[in-house]
């Protein structure tokens, strides 16, 4: 593996980047995808999420 769950996390490109609206109804399909692929939970939690809180938390400034 060339990183770990530690270093990915679900983008939120949707500011024109992408032509294709935003369409959340098939997270829980990738969040199924990534358990069948073995996946352990607090990574799949990481990756959905975690991983850019924790990234805003501390480069955001507090206040």
């Amino acid at each position: 593996a060339l990183v770990g769950a530690d270093h990915v996390a679900l983008g939120s490109d949707f500011d024109g980047a992408v032509e294709t609206a935003f369409d959340s109804s098939e997270l829980a399909a990738l969040t199924q995808a990534l358990m069948d692929e073995g996946l352990p939970e607090p990574a799949i939690a990481q990756v959905m999420g975690g991983n850019m809180m924790r990234y805003l938390a501390e480069t955001l400034p507090e206040g």
